[in-house]
């Protein structure tokens, strides 16, 4: 009716008609969306449901060959803002408290130390000067990657930011706040290819939530097949495809990326291969790797940490000190049969 009057009945003053009567054309918004986003205590704000009324008003315009812009001073409805609130996906995203994180993100960011602090300012440089980028974190066990994980998602989400954290397995996705596995997010086939695509269509929540995403964190990234990789990639180039979101050439279509992982530890397990076939899978051999930064964390906080007694801090530095000869293959192996292979490395006494 609103949009009748508007086409046919020459309104004197159509914004003071929207303003007197919002309420009541709204009124049914908010139950539709919370049946949609199938959650029943949700409770829009006043702009919101301005905007969604306005973004109905726009719709049935558009379907007659007319829209708002004919009818100053009318509002105009942001696209953006309505999918924020009837995206279930984005709603999740955001469901935290800023002021929260923004007490949690003070409290983090002045305990980073040297090496952190550069990979974090490295990361917001390139946020903030909208560049993008691909990034590999590479730090072993002991490093602290987690904290600097949780102070990166803290700054931005009391910005009100969205970021996806992912991780290679399940048990590291739980160590990161909001954590899922790369697979479940991004629907990457089980068995993907050098052609694989992951199932993420255009138009749908998922789609919208990628878009929207300011930041991109892959936890335990050697772990998964550079196939893989690939598919996200192609993916994104496609959901990001005539977007403002679409950043050209650039890899992931220039979403910030932050890949971590440590090449020492687990690789990705092909079934029945060799060292040759697992290394020929791995991310280093993707087409992606060329356009990486590569950041380092090297600090080991366990040895320099305050508690601990130093025979403890001598132990754990001969520990630490083991384990990345034995990570970069410097550890001779041995054999218990005869003609075998000598794959098997003895720790350690004083290590035991």
């Amino acid at each position: 009716m609103f949009c009748s009057m508007l086409m046919f009945s020459e309104v004197t003053n159509a914004y003071e008609l929207w303003e007197n009567h919002w309420f009541d054309l709204t009124d049914d918004l908010q139950n539709r969306v919370q049946r949609q986003i199938g959650d029943g205590n949700m409770r829009l704000e006043e702009y919101e449901l301005k905007n969604l009324g306005l973004l109905e008003i726009e719709q049935i315009l558009n379907q007659n060959g007319r829209s708002l812009k004919e009818f100053p001073p009318m509002p105009l409805p942001s696209y953006r803002s309505g999918q924020m609130v009837t995206n279930r996906l984005i709603r999740e995203e955001l469901n935290y408290d800023s002021i929260s994180e923004m007490q949690s993100f003070e409290s983090l960011y002045v305990g980073l130390n040297d090496d952190q602090l550069k990979v974090f300012n490295t990361i917001m440089e390139a946020y903030s000067t909208h560049h993008g980028g691909l990034f590999f974190v590479y730090g072993s066990e002991g490093t602290r990657k987690t904290y600097l994980w949780s102070t990166l998602i803290a700054k931005f989400q009391f910005n009100k930011k969205i970021i996806l954290s992912v991780a290679s397995s399940g048990i590291a996705a739980l160590l990161l706040p909001g954590g899922q596995t790369a697979h479940s997010r991004f629907k990457i086939p089980l068995d993907p290819n050098n052609s694989s695509c992951c199932s993420i269509n255009q138009g749908t929540d998922l789609a919208r939530l990628i878009q929207e995403a300011s930041l991109i964190i892959w936890d335990e990234a050697p772990m998964v097949s550079r196939h893989a990789f690939k598919a996200v990639d192609r993916t994104f180039r496609g959901i990001l495809k005539n977007t403002e979101h679409c950043s050209g050439d650039k890899v992931f279509d220039g979403k910030l990326f932050v890949l971590r992982g440590d090449f020492r530890q687990i690789l990705l397990v092909v079934p029945r291969g060799g060292r040759e076939q697992t290394m020929e899978a791995s991310l280093r051999k993707s087409t992606i790797w060329e356009h990486c930064q590569i950041l380092h964390l090297t600090r080991n906080m366990r040895v320099t940490a305050q508690d601990i007694s130093n025979h403890m801090r001598h132990e754990l530095r001969d520990f630490v000190e083991w384990i990345k000869l034995v990570g970069e293959g410097k550890i001779m192996g041995s054999s218990f049969s005869e003609g075998c292979e000598p794959n098997w490395i003895q720790i350690p006494e004083n290590l035991l």
